[in-house]
């Protein structure tokens, strides 16, 4: 019988007014037994140093896995590419230049999805994931991780096709929501930005920007039971009565002859 292995996965957090922390559920990895092999090794053109070595499944001839070594130091490794074994495709290489990450590929397109960089003193620990789009092989998200390598900072979320900024969310160390801001995914100027009380769901204040510029135009302030405290818009995007209500309660100040000190 074929035992089984859990292989753990990352926190999700959804951004979101409404929206909670959600985790993936660890998948369940059927471990096969292991393929006989036999590996080639390949040499650079000095003859004398190696430049990688491949492991094959002895039985269906499918590759397994590659390791590349250093130019400079051949036990040194400089990055290992793994393969599915029934169908000899890559999913994974694990790289150490300058500090340890890992891509992960799609396996029908062969194309990258998803890198996760390391700590560069300690390689357990996560600095930052970025995402790809697989239609335009740029990056699409962009995960920052606090010191402790688990609790998300940041997420950004790109337009792959301008890779303008189009969502930044902020996280309080608590894990909570801090703040989201949106951006116009063609020009990158900012549209909206709403920022939360700690339970991270609950709205404390809206910003909206025209999308066109990026000139702020109306700022909304909400109490912990969504009830407006407080609301100011920009004299230039004001309705007309707006401003002839101004214009008014400015006229009835110097009628009455107030002062202020």
């Amino acid at each position: 019988m074929n035992a089984l292995v859990l292989a753990k996965n990352l926190p999700v957090k959804s951004a979101g007014k409404a929206e909670k922390t959600k985790y993936i559920a660890p998948v369940e990895i059927e471990k096969q037994p292991e393929p006989e092999t036999k590996k080639e090794t390949i040499y650079r053109r000095n003859k004398s140093s190696v430049d990688r070595v491949i492991e094959y499944d002895a039985k269906t001839g499918n590759k397994l896995k590659v390791i590349h070594y250093d130019y400079f130091n051949n036990e040194k490794i400089r990055a290992i590419d793994e393969f599915v074994p029934e169908t000899g495709k890559k999913y994974r290489t694990i790289n150490y230049i300058l500090y340890k990450s890992i891509d992960e590929f799609d396996t029908d397109t062969g194309k990258r999805i998803r890198t996760i960089n390391y700590d560069i003193r300690n390689e357990n620990r996560i600095t930052s994931i970025q995402e790809y789009d697989t239609e335009t092989d740029k990056i699409k998200k962009v995960t920052l991780y606090r010191r402790d390598g688990q609790t998300i900072s940041t997420i950004k979320e790109i337009n792959p096709k301008t890779e303008n900024v189009i969502r930044w969310t902020s996280f309080r160390e608590s894990r909570t929501i801090s703040s989201i801001s949106e951006y116009n995914a063609q020009n990158g100027r900012p549209s909206k930005t709403t920022y939360f009380y700690r339970d991270g769901q609950t709205v404390r204040e809206v910003h909206n920007y025209n999308p066109a510029n990026g000139e702020w135009k109306q700022f909304i302030r909400y109490d912990k039971h969504d009830k407006i405290l407080e609301t100011e818009v920009a004299p230039k995007y004001q309705s007309k009565q707006e401003k002839e209500n101004i214009a008014q309660l400015i006229d009835s100040l110097y009628n009455k002859n107030l002062s202020f000190e």
